[in-house]
């Protein structure tokens, strides 16, 4: 997920000369990372602990075969690992600019391996890389865990929280996917983000089948809003997806217009689905209903999703301070956090109405169905891939998508092309 906004003007002081991109602004040369706090993570990110470890596995290389050549015992690779170099805001071209991030930027024309190598220091994105790569694994353990309790093939009881489970281990892979691979190109850019909001869009979807049959309000189901509640979540992905993405397309010359359009992307889905939260959580208050687990864990839920909306769309705390949260600390980070903080407050509250609530369930609903379950995720799924096609098929007339910077500094100083 990515705040798609533009960077705000450096706050000045002095900086090493070089050649600057696209986008105006100041010379400036390669950034250097943050001492203080960071110090101890940097010098264990950065290049000069793999030049060190390197040189000490070449020392225990020799002593072990010490009229063997060096060569022969580590291969060219090894021998010339290194981290791609980082750059500040105004060597990059205004696609790639963040509101009030100052330096951390990666080559906007990285090989897919630079890509990966920089998951691995200090970058303005390696935080929101980690915090949605490592949860991806923690969702696939619980549903894993999950699979070996509940009977996820013969009942179809489960069906609609195996779909859920299976978006919810998918939204933040693809994330963390996009996060890394978004400087390989511009074109790549988009494209990474595209799958992004069209996993957002189908987690929504998944929330909406998880509610439709275990948190539904007692006094609703079976209804007309229940009946209808699941079909016009799909279509809502649509519609999430196709106003997402178009988003970027006026991202360089109406970047208001740009993020208005994005947050209601995501906004209008998380509304509908969580009209049946917002009703059992009224009526819960109104008639002092029991206070389970699951109200609860609802109501946590609830909370973070709003504060992942206000960091959002405020960019707080780096606009105050601009450059000051470039590696750590930035909204996009806190979004990430609050996001799964939020899903598995969400998860806990849905296992827990999907065990109290059983009983009760089964004997005024007829069992989940493959069309209504499967059927329906199967044809969102194909739905967003396509929408996904057709704006990737129209990026070519997208502002901004033949930025070709004419070169970029190398550690000596010189220039070389992209």
């Amino acid at each position: 997920m990515q705040p798609g906004r533009r960077a705000v003007s450096d706050s000045g002081g002095a900086e090493t000369p070089g050649p600057r991109w696209q986008g105006g602004g100041s010379q400036h040369g390669i950034t250097h990372h943050p001492s203080s706090a960071l110090l101890w993570l940097t010098l264990l990110l950065h290049a000069g602990w793999w030049e060190v470890s390197l040189d000490a596995f070449r020392t225990w290389a020799v002593a072990q075969r010490p009229n063997t050549s060096i060569s022969e015992h580590l291969g060219p690779a090894m021998l010339t690992i290194k981290l791609p170099q980082i750059f500040r805001v105004h060597q990059v071209p205004r696609i790639f600019w963040e509101d009030g991030i100052m330096s951390g930027y990666r080559h906007p024309k990285s090989s897919a391996l630079d890509c990966v190598l920089s998951s691995f220091q200090m970058t303005n994105e390696t935080v929101n890389i980690w915090t949605h790569f490592l949860p991806t694994w923690y969702f696939v353990w619980r549903f894993l865990m999950l699979s070996s309790s509940l009977d996820f093939c013969q009942e179809p009881y489960h069906w609609p929280l195996l779909i859920y489970l299976l978006l919810v281990c998918l939204y933040p892979f693809a994330s963390s996917c996009a996060h890394t691979f978004s400087s390989m190109s511009v074109r790549a850019r988009h494209i990474c983000y595209f799958c992004d909001y069209g996993a957002l869009s189908l987690y929504s979807l998944g929330c909406a089948f998880a509610y439709g049959a275990y948190a539904m309000p007692d006094h609703w189901v079976g209804g007309v809003l229940h009946c209808y509640f699941v079909p016009v979540a799909a279509f809502n992905s649509f519609v999430c997806t196709g106003l997402s993405c178009y988003s970027r397309f006026p991202e360089l010359e109406h970047p208001r217009l740009s993020k208005v359009l994005r947050t209601a992307a995501f906004v209008y889905p998380f509304l509908y689905d969580n009209i049946p939260l917002f009703c059992r959580l009224l009526f819960c208050f109104w008639s002092n209903c029991t206070w389970n687990e699951a109200v609860a864990g609802y109501c946590y839920h609830l909370l973070f999703a709003l504060l992942t909306g206000f960091l959002f769309a405020s960019h707080l705390p780096e606009r105050l301070a601009p450059g000051r949260f470039d590696y750590i600390g930035h909204s996009h980070q806190l979004f990430h956090i609050c996001a799964v903080l939020g899903t598995q407050f969400q998860l806990e509250a849905i296992l827990c109405d999907v065990c109290s609530r059983r009983a009760w369930l089964q004997g005024r609903l007829p069992a989940p169905s493959l069309p209504g379950t499967f059927g329906t995720a199967g044809l969102a799924l194909l739905g967003n891939a396509a929408i996904i096609g057709a704006f990737t098929a129209a990026l070519p007339w997208a502002p901004g998508s033949f930025v070709s910077p004419p070169s970029v500094p190398t550690e000596a100083g010189c220039c070389r092309d992209p």
